[in-house]
């Protein structure tokens, strides 16, 4: 046994519930690098909760023919956190007629996570501002010891991103954002509850809502509690406007969201394992694009500013070649 060395004790970090937030925590602030792409609406345990502020009223709901827990291919080579099934919207949905003219989910009977048929069904979508709850601490600023552990008010969530420049390198800028989120849920257990606080309140757009799941898996119900209305936030405000403004920087669409998991690049980057997606965002047959690591043809093509003389482009085309043999070899 190697002799002990270190003039410290080691702590571990222990309990599970924490180790479960730091890995959700590692995991968010890996995928944010660089990307100002909404995160989506998850409640991972039974009595869990959150609090949102609908941005898309009922009216403006979208709704479509969805697979849900679709089985990815095999990871590419370096990619990191792939996920183990996704979801995708159909091909098929009537709105892409004369657009799509094959689903790769429904055209090979794929299975879904749970071994059966990965048939679509009626989803829809919205976005919302995921919030907290404020309580007091006993400072001044909120609202003195006789608020401490009192909710006091509800503030936004932050995304903080971390700014690249135009070549994907970080510029050491973090941005901060209001956290825009997706919410992609069947109408039983989720929309319907926030459809009946519509068809009493008249808009969704008024106020926050407490969401709280209960149950898992298939026996799941979102719990809506309404808050009371806050009439500094709403369309048309100065802090409404806010939000519209950082859905704009981040180029956040809900349409364009929605659109994006029925697109060509979509299918053949998660499920198609004929196809791949290159560098540059286009698909192509799997093996087509270049691997990882791939050394450009500098014969054709060089870096931006670059220039080559036609003697050493000639030279570079001989790289690799054998030798040809001397005159008084051959």
């Amino acid at each position: 046994m190697t002799a002990n060395t270190m003039s410290a004790p080691i702590t571990f970090r222990r309990g599970g519930a924490a180790a479960e937030e730091a890995d959700n925590a590692a995991h968010e602030a890996s995928r944010r690098k660089g990307s100002k792409a909404p995160g989506f609406f998850r409640l991972k345990g039974d009595g869990d909760q959150t609090v949102i502020r609908l941005l898309t009223d009922h009216d403006d709901w979208i709704w479509v023919d969805q697979h849900n827990f679709v089985p990815t291919k095999p990871a590419p080579t370096g990619a990191d956190n792939w996920p183990e099934s996704m979801t995708s919207v159909c091909r098929k949905d009537q709105v892409f007629a004369g657009h799509y003219a094959d689903c790769y989910i429904c055209d090979k009977g794929i299975k879904n996570a749970f071994g059966k048929t990965a048939k679509s069904a009626i989803r829809i979508w919205a976005l919302a501002v995921e919030r907290e709850l404020v309580k007091g601490d006993g400072s001044d600023a909120l609202g003195g010891p006789s608020k401490q552990g009192v909710i006091v008010g509800i503030r936004d969530k932050v995304d903080e991103i971390e700014e690249v420049d135009a070549e994907g390198k970080a510029t050491g800028t973090v941005l901060r954002y209001p956290r825009i989120i997706v919410v992609n849920h069947p109408m039983k257990g989720f929309f319907s509850n926030l459809k009946a606080l519509h068809g009493l309140h008249g808009t969704l757009l008024d106020r926050d809502y407490i969401v709280t799941r209960e149950g898992t898996g298939t026996d799941t119900n979102y719990v809506m509690s309404a808050m009371e209305p806050t009439e500094d936030f709403l369309p048309g405000t100065p802090k409404w406007q806010v939000i519209l403004d950082a859905a704009a920087e981040r180029e956040i669409v809900l349409d364009a969201v929605v659109a994006e998991r029925a697109s060509d690049a979509y299918y053949a980057r998660f499920f198609d394992p004929a196809k791949d997606v290159d560098k540059d965002g286009n698909v192509v047959e799997a093996g087509a694009s270049a691997p990882a690591g791939a050394l450009p043809d500098l014969t054709t093509t060089a870096p931006a500013g670059t220039t080559y003389s036609p003697d050493l482009r000639a030279r570079l085309h001989q790289l690799g070649k054998p030798a040809e043999p001397a005159a008084d070899q051959a």
